[in-house]
């Protein structure tokens, strides 16, 4: 998964916002730095807060499977530094999936005891290295959460073999709590610099994640999507003008409604203040094309290639992040 719309991408939207840029009327208010509200999230909060709609649509997304490991992931997210540390044994088990391996009582009594060797310089085990590790934190530390976190992650988790490891949402969450039971562990600028990087990672999978769904939904039911495309932008965004402007315009596109020039030069300008050209969805990115193309049609070229794109695979009903060359 790419984690930046393709150089090709970002050189067609420059080519294409220079063809209308005489043409747009800005407007300073919209020009504001659009902010995310921050909420102090509990873990244990229902997931109806974080929605504000109960239409057919948005209850379908709300009953797959990776949707509601989307909103997990974004609880975990929302946490403070203060609250990892006020965490309870049993909210750190609620980072652990189906598979997780835990720890028994027993081994967490063996690794208390455990005689760790003198280092000599002599190179040891893999597993035997871990082994002294783990029975170091518990004896530094004694049996607490973040220990028993830590321990388990790197067991199931870190290994010497090759090969390509795909990380899910999931992994990624339990990356990130590892992260954070290191730094709680040994606070010092490599881990916390390792943490930032892990929330980051996150973060980027839980944007990428929603736009899918979100795309999918509307593909399998258009005006369902309209209504949900909406209150999502308003989460991204918070609740401006050119919210609207952009929710507007790409409803009367998807439902195939007639659209004024006016409009379009207003979706252009929206588009351009709200986007720093890597973090729209692909439709709304494929919808600058619509609306460059009424104003002036595209001439037959790369522009025009990459607007039929996205016709094309819209026509069929194909995801547009399964084409080539789209992503966030």
């Amino acid at each position: 998964m790419k984690s930046r719309r393709t150089l090709r991408s970002l050189f067609y939207f420059g080519c294409l916002f220079s063809l209308f840029l005489c043409f747009s009327c800005g407007n300073t208010e919209d020009e504001q730095e659009a902010t995310n509200p921050t909420n102090n999230t509990f873990l244990d909060a229902p997931d109806e807060l974080w929605f504000q709609l109960e239409d057919e649509g948005w209850k379908q997304l709300k009953d797959a499977k990776q949707w509601l490991q989307l909103v997990d992931a974004q609880k975990w997210l929302q946490l403070t530094d203060e609250d990892w540390e006020k965490l309870t044994d049993e909210d750190w088990e609620k980072l652990k999936d189906k598979d997780w391996i835990r720890l028994t009582d027993k081994e967490v009594k063996e690794l208390m005891n455990f005689q760790i060797p003198p280092l000599d310089g002599e190179q040891v085990a893999w597993e035997e290295a871990l082994k002294h590790s783990h029975a170091s934190l518990f004896q530094e530390f004694g049996d607490i959460p973040q220990v028993r976190y830590k321990v388990e992650f790197e067991r199931q988790h870190w290994n010497q073999k090759s090969g390509v490891v795909i990380v899910t949402l999931e992994l990624s969450k339990q990356e990130f709590a590892h992260s954070v039971a290191t730094y709680f562990l040994f606070p010092d600028a490599d881990n916390q610099r390792t943490l930032e990087e892990n929330r980051k990672q996150l973060k980027f999978r839980v944007d990428q994640k929603e736009p899918r769904l979100l795309e999918q939904l509307r593909i399998e039911n258009p005006e369902a999507w309209v209504k949900v495309m909406r209150a999502f932008l308003i989460r991204k965004h918070g609740d401006i003008r050119g919210v609207d402007a952009i929710a507007n315009f790409l409803r009367k596109l998807e439902l195939n409604l007639p659209r004024t020039d006016k409009e379009c030069h207003t979706y252009i300008e929206a588009y351009r203040i709200l986007y720093d050209s890597n973090r729209a969805s692909a439709y709304e990115y494929y919808a600058t094309f619509e609306a460059a193309h009424q104003i002036a049609p595209l001439p037959e070229g790369p522009l025009r290639d990459e607007l039929e794109k996205y016709r094309k695979a819209r026509a069929e009903g194909i995801s547009f992040y399964d084409i080539e060359g789209s992503n966030d």
